[in-house]
């Protein structure tokens, strides 16, 4: 259920920012290694998140467009 909570607060914009940052972490040379693993797999995280959103938007499109070229 905190999946679906999760998803529904979900921003594909405020994900993208947030991968940014992180990038900006991994790049610093003062940043140390257990901080740079942590980032690291925050990243991973947002950047399936970001994959997964899009894939659900390409599906609803694909329906959306199905929908449509039977009205024409």
């Amino acid at each position: 259920m905190a999946e679906k909570m999760e998803k529904k607060d979900f921003s594909i914009e405020e994900s993208l920012k947030k991968i940014e940052a992180i990038t900006a972490v991994l790049e610093n040379p003062a940043t140390s290694l257990k901080d740079s693993l942590a980032a690291y797999a925050e990243g991973v995280r947002l950047v399936q998140a970001c994959k997964d959103d899009l894939c659900d938007v390409e599906k609803e499109m694909i329906v959306l467009s199905g929908e449509n070229s039977g009205k024409e």
